[in-house]
């Protein structure tokens, strides 16, 4: 029984990221598109050749606060910091070249202020460029479809965590870490820890997804998410490759492809459809 006893699991935290690797935004309702929850890394970083940065190696990108506006329009913020507003790119502008991992894709340069901004911020020449309607980047892995959608994130739609599987974590480590370090954009609980390893379809309120495989978690994890700094003892990702690595590395939560499109709110029932053996 992967359910534990309670009023029944349930959905506690909405999570979206507008800025690849920048601070999460919590949210109490949102609109769940192909891409994932809308307004999700729609906007990320790149150096002079168009290729993707992100706080595994520019950890003040944590610290980068990006609050979406309309058809694209951003504001940057950072403590110690003026804002930067941007305005929405041109529809006649004439998109840029930008990669993240194997990937190439379009996408709208958001022009010289945010590039000095962000250049500033991070020490280093760079861009900010954001994702327009029009671009179509497909997920990788088995269960994709042709026509199913990723914003700029590393390879799916979203994220799904547990707390009790966070619990379990923090009972083995001093400090413990907090879910942020796992930059979640779904955060459910009632569930026995690290259940969700076994599962392949749910249901959260009205809406399915598709599990896409356990996600593979890197050095980010060790990063503090208020401050950027790096843990010593390379904790948590040195207790989770105890008990739980794949064939592809250690891993903590599960990448998930929408498959019916609506609204999600905190507190939605959570219901697991299909499972597998582990």
């Amino acid at each position: 029984m992967q359910a534990l006893a309670g009023g029944g699991p349930q959905l506690k935290e909405l999570v979206r990221y507008p800025l690849k690797s920048g601070v999460g935004e919590r949210l109490e309702d949102a609109e769940v598109e192909r891409r994932g929850l809308a307004g999700d890394r729609r906007w990320m970083v790149v150096d002079r050749e168009g290729a993707f940065l992100t706080a595994r190696e520019h950890a003040h990108l944590l610290l980068v606060r990006a609050v979406p506006g309309a058809l694209g329009a951003l504001t940057l913020v950072a403590e110690g910091r003026s804002p930067c507003v941007v305005q929405a790119p041109s529809a006649q502008q004439r998109p840029v070249s930008v990669s993240v991992w194997a990937d190439n894709c379009a996408a709208f340069c958001l022009g010289d202020v945010a590039a000095r901004w962000m250049s500033e911020h991070l020490g280093l020449e760079c861009r900010v460029v954001y994702m327009p309607d029009t671009v179509e980047r497909v997920p990788g892995g088995d269960v994709a479809r042709s026509d199913d959608l990723v914003s700029f994130a590393d390879g799916y739609p979203l994220l799904l965590a547990q707390r009790e599987s966070l619990n379990q974590l923090n009972s083995q480590l001093a400090p413990k870490v907090p879910m942020t370090c796992f930059r979640p954009n779904l955060v459910v609980a009632g569930f026995e820890p690290f259940a969700e390893l076994t599962w392949s379809r749910l249901r959260i309120g009205a809406l399915e997804f598709e599990v896409a495989g356990p996600c593979v978690r890197c050095q980010l994890t060790t990063r503090d998410p208020k401050t950027g700094e790096r843990r010593r003892d390379g904790e948590p990702l040195a207790t989770l490759a105890k008990n739980h690595r794949s064939e592809d590395g250690v891993v903590f939560g599960i990448n998930l492809i929408p498959r019916t499109l609506g609204r999600l709110r905190v507190g939605d029932p959570v219901e697991i459809l299909v499972t597998h053996e582990e």
